[in-house]
């Protein structure tokens, strides 16, 4: 499963999913590549590029493990696997289904109960908000607003449009653990007051009691939106960085690697030679695909799957089919592996870095089964955007800071890596 979209010229912070849920063959024995990679401290959080779901299966899916408390009650408590991580969205997102938890609704302040429709490229997931203490690795926030996915209080409204993933086996994982560059997950514009000439896009709604009165779309306040987790943990609040290690070619059965809280703020996070991407307002930088061609917006996210991109100048990338997996065509079959070449640079002209990455064949890719995790995985991203998915970060130290936590590096907002 993928997130990608974190910002938009309007304002609205989306997130966006283009996945491939479902390994053909996929029977739970795990082979790691190696250990996790950071320098191990209370700020390291095991990550896993597995099989996922047991009968369900993913395909470069980046997975941790959290906690969940009933706030202020550090007695009843529950840990949930299989939690996608993802740089493209904000805000922890968990399905009802696998919560045993009685977390207490997140209200308005007329004791409403708040709900969302949260939009991704391939669908929608709805649920209330509710109260919960967070906690991985040695960190902890309290009294989160998170996403709990069900329909089976407030059924999904009709102007929550997309296809329905609000199962285990739509989204391929237990929840989604959102930590882009943002504090929230839409801001501004959906606490802007609803009207015809308003630029709310009505993601938010609040619910009547009792639950047969509904949900109508809200305006809601900042305060009151899902929020970054990490930015509400102590000294390691201003950012995280997702370390992989190199896989081959023909990909790996899992991987084991690290997320690690806070930029510069301990011994085993600090930027090093990383070279930084400052992020425009929306969260996006710009690359230049191929090196000669013309510039697009994109944006680098781990809850995307593989590379996606438009290619409209190098021949010899196909978009594969096959009518047993419709799926499939929103990736690349190029006849044998091709060497690319793309310029990522941010949108204030300072810094550009030359990038090389491999298209490999996604049929010839899975026709191992029992490898999930690759690093020449593309796809087409279906606009004019560049998004680099979790193929880039194998092999990379890759940094996102979190706006407002004044990193290090002395930017308010940037990628590195």
């Amino acid at each position: 499963m993928g997130t990608a979209v974190v910002g938009s010229k309007s304002g609205v912070r989306l997130a966006a999913i283009a996945s491939l849920v479902g390994c053909a063959g996929c029977d739970g024995s795990f082979v790691s590549t190696g250990n996790t990679v950071a320098t191990p401290g209370d700020n390291v959080a095991e990550l896993s590029v597995d099989q996922g779901l047991p009968g369900i299966g993913y395909i470069n899916g980046l997975f941790a493990t959290v906690t969940l408390c009933v706030p202020g009650n550090a007695a009843d408590c529950q840990t949930i696997d299989h939690i996608l991580v993802d740089t493209g969205s904000t805000g922890l997102r968990v399905l009802g289904s696998v919560l045993t938890l009685a977390l207490p609704a997140w209200t308005d302040d007329s004791g409403q109960s708040i709900a969302q429709c949260c939009q991704f490229i391939s669908g929608s997931v709805w649920g209330t908000l509710r109260h919960a203490d967070f906690r991985i690795a040695g960190e902890h926030a309290s009294d989160l607003a998170i996403q709990v996915i069900d329909e089976s209080t407030y059924p999904m409204p009709a102007g929550c449009t997309g296809t329905d993933i609000n199962t285990a086996n739509m989204l391929g994982a237990k929840g989604i653990l959102g930590i882009s560059s943002f504090l929230n997950d839409c801001g501004a514009a959906c606490a802007a007051a609803l009207g015809k000439y308003s630029r709310n896009p009505e993601l938010y709604y609040v619910c009547a009691e009792p639950p047969s009165g509904g949900c109508q779309p809200a305006a809601v306040p900042v305060s009151k939106q899902v929020s970054n987790p990490v930015a509400f943990f102590g000294q390691d609040s201003n950012g995280t960085i997702i370390e992989l290690p190199a896989i081959p070619a023909e990909g790996s059965p899992s991987v084991t690697g690290a997320l690690v809280f806070g930029i510069g703020t301990r011994e085993n996070n600090g930027l090093g030679k990383a070279q930084v991407i400052r992020l425009d307002d929306a969260g996006e930088f710009l690359t230049r695909y191929p090196t000669n061609g013309k510039s697009q917006l994109s944006f680098i996210d781990s809850g995307s799957n593989a590379i996606f991109f438009e290619n409209t100048a190098i021949p010899g990338i196909a978009a594969c089919y096959d009518s047993q997996v419709p799926a499939l065509s929103m990736f690349y079959c190029p006849g044998s592996p091709l060497n690319l070449s793309a310029d990522i640079f941010d949108t204030f002209g300072r810094v550009s870095i030359s990038v090389n990455f491999v298209a490999a064949n996604t049929v010839d890719l899975l026709g191992n089964s029992r490898n999930v995790a690759f690093n020449d995985l593309v796809g087409q991203s279906g606009g004019p955007y560049f998004d680099w998915g979790l193929s880039f970060h194998f092999g990379r130290n890759v940094f996102t800071s979190i706006e407002g936590r004044t990193p290090s590096s002395g930017e308010d907002r940037f990628v590195a890596f």
